[in-house]
């Protein structure tokens, strides 16, 4: 079969290593919450979806698309980089740290990136990291996806924990906002940026918490930050560039408290927002050597070139913004549309496709849910709600400014999908946080209402 990447030694080896990861991953869970049959059900569920996600979209790729798959590159890549490191195993660490024009002309085979199809240093570094899960896996491509999903999963199942204990939100609400979230099952599965991206951003936010508000076990979760940070960094650092801003805001407005002058404690929420967005504008603004065509100057042609090309090769599911970017009036009205296509469209009617419809129903649940749990016991309780709550600013202003860049920039719901998955746990958090403080207030009253005595009336 041309594009080839599955093979029938990969459906050999692959029940070996599902059976070595659901021994592993007990072992994990044992030591890690003893016998917790609330979560051990969630564990266990989620791994096997997470799982069946992977080897789904491998085999999608490989039977459906017929090998047309970026992750096939990867995997070439890795193929021949392993290759190299069994000649030259005191090269390992050498190119680990070298980008990828530099190992084309130093390395000592006279290898070239170009034979696997690797041309851009993000994808080098995907290469790097499967390459090292290939020495366990033997060069088969579904044990090596197997290894990034077991990986992933980590991540995901420790932000689940994470925002139990930290925002005390209902165990069966945060594993449908975490664990159970459709798209993250697939895309943040298998031999992805995605996959890595993705992970890398909730540790980021885990550490980054642990640091600069609970200040607790700070050398270990700046480690983590750092390393979360350099996977970004060398695959997608526009991810960092919608995250930092806010999650400065985040960590100051969470200590304010601090303060002790109230009339200063009110008025350093909006100021804090007013810092955040203007920082994030400088950020991207002076960034141009570390961003590329993620700055500024850039960014809008870089938007409309990549819908263009998207939409031409992709033009069964393209979809385009009616919108001049040459004005400011333009790109205002861009922000709104940006916002709604990666967090509510493609609507139902729009497309046909079996993938399009998939990520229309878990756009309309993110749509109904928004309009329900902002409008649920009125519109301005919610506003106090999201005025007060410093984790809500930072969901919501990293959401949706993360959620403009994609829906700008993507052109195509299929690409989109994929690009989209950084949003979904954070939105869902600020959608969480906002159910279970209604349900504290509604909670609340109603207990105030029964302790009040009742009135007699007079005879």
């Amino acid at each position: 079969m041309r594009n080839q990447f599955l093979f029938f030694q990969d459906y050999l080896l692959l029940p070996i290593y599902l059976v070595v990861v659901v021994i592993l991953m007990s072992v994990y869970f044992k030591k890690k919450h003893g016998g917790n049959k609330i979560l051990k059900r969630h564990f266990n569920r989620a791994l096997t979806l997470k799982l069946f996600g992977c080897i789904s979209i491998s085999m999608i790729y490989q039977y459906y698309y017929n090998g047309s798959y970026d992750g096939r590159y990867y995997f070439e890549g890795a193929k021949m980089l392993l290759s190299y490191w069994t000649d030259y195993p005191n090269e390992l660490f050498t190119v680990i740290a070298q980008d990828l024009k530099t190992f084309n002309l130093t390395n000592k085979a006279g290898l070239n990136g170009a034979s696997a199809h690797l041309f851009a240093n993000e994808s080098f570094t995907v290469s790097k990291i499967a390459a090292i899960f290939n020495i366990l896996s033997f060069n088969y491509f579904l044990p090596c996806a197997v290894f990034f999903c077991t990986a992933a999963f980590m991540g995901l199942w420790n932000f689940f924990i994470f925002i139990i204990n930290e925002f005390k939100i209902p165990v069966k609400v945060a594993a449908y906002s975490t664990l159970y979230i459709p798209s993250v099952l697939v895309w943040g599965s298998g031999i992805f940026k995605d996959t890595i991206t993705f992970t890398a951003l909730l540790w980021l936010f885990i550490c980054g918490h642990y640091v600069f508000i609970k200040k607790t076990n700070v050398i270990s979760n700046i480690i983590g930050i750092l390393i979360s940070i350099i996977f970004i960094y060398f695959i997608k650092l526009y991810i960092i560039a919608a995250f930092v801003p806010f999650f400065i805001i985040y960590a100051i407005n969470s200590n304010k408290s601090q303060i002790k002058n109230p009339f200063i404690r009110i008025l350093s929420t909006p100021f804090l927002i007013l810092i955040g967005i203007g920082s994030m504008g400088l950020f991207l603004q002076y960034a141009d050597q570390l961003f590329g065509r993620y700055s500024v100057d850039n960014v809008l042609d870089t938007a409309t070139q990549t819908a263009y090309y998207i939409q031409e090769i992709n033009a069964g599911s393209a979809y385009s913004l009616e919108v001049d970017f040459s004005s400011p009036a333009g790109i205002l009205l861009a922000i709104p549309q940006g916002i709604n296509i990666s967090l509510f469209r493609p609507y139902p009617w729009e497309y046909l496709k079996p993938f399009i419809l998939f990520a229309s129903a878990e756009s309309m649940l993110f749509l109904y849910f928004t309009l329900y749990l902002l409008f649920k016991k009125g519109l301005s309780k919610s506003l106090s709600i999201i005025w007060n709550s410093p984790i809500i600013h930072f969901c919501l202003l990293f959401s949706l400014t993360f959620a403009f860049m994609v829906g700008i920039s993507s052109g195509n719901f299929g690409t989109l999908v994929r690009y989209k998955i950084p949003i979904m746990p954070f939105y869902l958090l600020f959608l969480c946080i906002l159910y279970k403080e209604k349900l504290y207030h509604q909670r609340a009253r109603r207990s105030t209402n029964m302790k009040r005595p009742l009135l007699l009336k007079k005879v």
